[in-house]
């Protein structure tokens, strides 16, 4: 009797030791001086939107400026005259939009999801945006609308081959910037859910690395799952008081600078954190960007700087046009090229980073950076954006821009001004903003301890390749079959004196007319516009040409069969049985 309570004793610590360890481990160490990654996850921008006339500007506004014509010039459209048909394969009947500058901070939401995306992309052809995001998709703006985000390109790193995970919208994109994959392919439910065990958060609680993801909620810690956005969508987070804990208001972010006590791993996202102040259309990217400039000059002037790496990128390209086709890494994408800005005192300046990057570089590098495991083969087959640093060089001073406010977070706009958390309201035109560009070089380009300017060369450094490619010429044979059998129909309701209720059957005109309709609507469901999406929600992938030739098919087969129901319906009782 008297060994039972001993044995007990040793049973419960045998069981709680492992779990006190590892609640007391020290964290992590890192590879390199960066003991903090701060992404700042912007919305729907594609690279050529904002970063396509990079660095001059539009008609070559500041070619002559003499800090501008010694900067890098990335893979954009300065020299391109760009148009793309209103219709894939069929310009020259339907004509083309051309890509144009947007005079205005404000512009149009293009066609998003699935659907728009492959169907702008068309098999690498990047032809469809006209066609599918519309033609409020055919535009750039630049240095007038974005001037800090091209300020950041100049002092530090804008990576100019960064491409979304999946080529499709935001909740796709979020979940495979937390894991490494998707469980959806447009912003649908949940459910289905994406596995907490899958995801970054899951796998720094569990190696005891610190992390926080950050907005405008109503309480500064575990907010209302209703105010968690796509985080409701990763199954046992919301409601989790493990996962919850992690979620703060903005105001906590700056409390944690000044303390000192920032996160090893920091994710912000602009979407839904306040009322007009996001980079997606049709809110005013202006007040957006000023936004982020506070929140990045509140990490330059706190003690984190010296130790912070920020990235600053966009979920997807949000339905604007691109002229990169992305590498395929899997039956889900890469997407479509988006930007990625690296700032950081270990950064280098006015540096293009032209290699393959995605939204598991950023996943990759932080698991690199803490020695953890890849969560999965897309993560651990992506490249590292270590180009983009010189960890070898002495941490570089801040670069403050503005003029910005000295405020916490933004609330909200209302005729142009911004409002902040503070109560104070901040007006900024876009012919105020255009002056901060460029700005002074911190190092003169030719004591750079590596080769500048970075230019574009031409060579893409991949070769964008598709297991299975819709064939250029099936749209346009589509089309001409499809006019071909409505020519016939018109002539055969045309021509046939007596109406289309006594049409015969043996009418050689209509049997060719869906014939042709026949074969070119089987070409469109073999040939299929779109790629179908592997997973939810189930969405067509034939085109409009397709679906008019199958309306049409139908209707050649009631007009063919009418004779025959005809005389069906004119028998009397006593003949059917016959």
């Amino acid at each position: 009797m008297i060994f039972r309570p001993l044995s007990l004793v040793l049973l419960l610590l045998v069981a709680f030791l492992p779990i006190y360890f590892a609640a007391t481990q020290p964290a992590q160490q890192t590879r390199t001086p960066i003991k903090h990654v701060i992404i700042i996850l912007k919305e729907n921008r594609s690279f050529d939107n904002l970063f396509g006339t990079y660095p001059y500007g539009h008609g070559d506004a500041l070619k002559g400026n003499p800090i501008v014509k010694e900067l890098s010039i990335p893979d954009g459209v300065l020299y391109m005259n760009v148009e793309v048909p209103n219709y894939p394969g069929l310009g020259f009947l339907f004509g083309y939009t051309k890509l144009a500058y947007a005079a205005s901070p404000v512009q149009q939401d293009p066609g998003e999801g699935w659907i728009d995306y492959h169907g702008d992309w068309d098999y690498g052809r990047m032809d469809g945006f006209a066609a599918y995001s519309g033609p409020q998709s055919m535009v750039y703006i630049d240095y007038d609308q974005i001037p800090f985000y091209w300020d950041y390109a100049e002092e530090y790193v804008l990576c100019d081959n960064y491409f979304t995970a999946v080529m499709t919208e935001s909740l796709p994109n979020f979940l495979a910037l937390w894991s490494g994959t998707t469980v959806v392919s447009n912003d649908v439910g949940p459910p289905p859910y994406l596995p907490l065990n899958d995801t970054i958060f899951y796998q720094l609680s569990q190696n005891n690395v610190s992390w926080g993801v950050f907005g405008l909620y109503s309480s500064a810690q575990s907010p209302p799952p209703s105010e968690i956005g796509w985080l409701d969508d990763v199954q046992g987070f919301a409601g989790n008081p493990a996962m919850m804990s992690h979620v703060y208001n903005m105001s906590v972010f700056y409390q944690m600078l000044k303390n000192n006590t920032l996160p090893a791993y920091v994710f912000i996202d602009d979407y839904g954190i306040a009322h007009g102040v996001s980079d997606h259309p049709p809110d005013n990217i202006t007040y957006s960007e000023m936004w982020t400039v506070n929140v990045i000059n509140a990490v330059m002037q706190s003690p984190e700087w010296n130790s912070s790496a920020i990235f600053v990128t966009w979920d997807d390209e949000g339905g604007f046009y691109d002229h990169v086709p992305p590498p395929q890494i899997n039956g889900l994408g890469l997407g479509l090229r988006t930007a990625c800005l690296v700032i950081s005192p270990y950064a280098k300046e006015d540096y293009i980073d032209h290699q393959v990057l995605s939204h598991y570089s950023l996943l990759k590098f932080v698991e690199w950076n803490w020695n953890l495991p890849y969560l999965n083969g897309y993560v651990a087959n992506a490249n590292l954006p270590l180009a983009a640093f010189n960890f070898n060089q002495k941490p570089r001073p801040p670069v403050i821009l503005g003029p910005t406010p000295d405020i916490a977070g933004t609330l909200g706009v209302n005729r142009g001004y911004v409002y902040f958390e503070n109560g104070s309201a901040y007006a900024l035109t876009a012919v105020q903003a255009s002056k901060q560009y460029p700005v002074p070089l911190q190092i003169p380009i030719d004591e750079l301890p590596y080769a500048a300017p970075q230019n574009y060369s031409g060579d893409m450094g991949f070769t964008a390749s598709y297991n299975y490619v819709t064939p250029s010429w099936v749209l346009p044979v589509q089309f001409y079959l499809l006019l071909s059998s409505l020519a016939l129909l018109v002539a055969v309701l045309a021509f046939n004196g007596r109406g289309p209720s006594s049409l015969d059957l043996r009418s050689p005109l209509l049997v060719i007319a869906i014939a042709l309709d026949l074969l070119g609507s089987a070409l469109g469901i073999i040939y299929p516009a779109v790629p179908p999406a592997p997973l939810p929600p189930a969405q067509p992938t034939y085109s409009m040409l397709t679906g008019i030739g199958l309306f049409v098919l139908a209707v050649e087969i009631v007009i063919l069969a009418l004779p025959l129901i005809k005389r069906f319906s004119e028998k009397k009782p006593g003949e059917l049985s016959r």
